[in-house]
């Protein structure tokens, strides 16, 4: 940059002095201080609290109410647990209630669909809850009888344990059906179950090479290969490399133990779903 001469020397002087002056403490700022913007716009939640005192504290209300309802039906929970969760549930949705009282007509109408939402999803979770509950309750009365019940009953046995498990369960089986006895969903991943109900002998390798070719055409992200015998070492080993899960009789009577468990459900076993 081209200096101007004396008027260069002269705005240089100046910075200077007003370097000096901020770094002693002695200068105003020209602009006022700059502050960080905050990205919430709710107050923390007090459970405790017999009231919500402003509209921030009403947001930290319906979030943690979220999340509450979210915790209670998508986790695996103690009966404690289950019951502090319901009650933290109902007591924050009476103070929204009563919060709402007070709020003009537009915003209480808000509030209020808010709170229906969140009372309808905890009815439908409930729904949910109940039904795989009594799956589960039907599928421990057959661990009993596994060495009695028919291939096709062994078949509607596991597939009632998936279901408990909070699979959506697809019954294939028959002629054609390429190796896959049922199809099975959750959380937008598919899986194809396999049923071989074996009084005696072993599953060895060569069965479930055959159905990880099985699990390759079908698309799926994951194979279950079921059966109330054993699997040999050799077959531990070949899955070990691949997406097939073994679940042999005993592991079966734990999946019906977990379904029946605490929360009626496991959210996240078989393993990978």
């Amino acid at each position: 940059m081209e200096c101007l001469g004396p008027q260069c020397a002269a705005v240089l002087l100046e910075w200077l002095q007003q370097r000096t002056e901020e770094k002693n403490g002695r200068a105003e700022p020209s602009t006022p201080a700059r502050r960080q913007g905050t990205l919430w716009t709710s107050a923390p939640y007090e459970d405790e609290a017999p009231s919500i005192r402003s509209t921030a504290e009403l947001a930290g209300a319906f979030e943690h109410l979220e999340y509450s309802v979210f915790r209670r039906y998508e986790n695996q929970l103690t009966r404690s647990e289950r019951i502090r969760l319901e009650n933290t549930i109902k007591n924050t949705l009476f103070k929204i209630d009563r919060h709402a009282e007070h709020l003009e007509r537009a915003e209480r109408a808000r509030v209020e669909a808010h709170c229906q939402e969140v009372r309808a999803s905890v009815r439908e979770s409930q729904k949910r809850d109940e039904q795989m509950r009594q799956q589960a309750w039907r599928a421990s009365e057959k661990v009993a009888q596994l060495s009695t019940l028919t291939p096709e009953g062994f078949e509607e046995f596991v597939a009632e344990v998936f279901e408990a498990l909070g699979f959506d369960v697809d019954r294939r089986g028959g002629t054609g059906d390429e190796g896959v006895d049922l199809g099975v969903r959750r959380a937008g991943l598919l899986g194809v179950v396999q049923c071989k109900h074996n009084a005696r002998g072993v599953v060895g390798s060569p069965d479930l090479q055959k159905f990880l070719g099985t699990i390759h055409h079908t698309r799926s992200h994951k194979g279950f290969f079921v059966t109330t015998s054993t699997f040999s070492l050799a077959a531990e080993r070949f899955v070990a490399a691949h997406p097939i899960e073994l679940i042999d009789g005993p592991r079966l009577v734990e999946l019906v133990q977990q379904a029946i468990g605490p929360g009626a459900r496991r959210a996240a076993d078989p393993a990978w779903f």
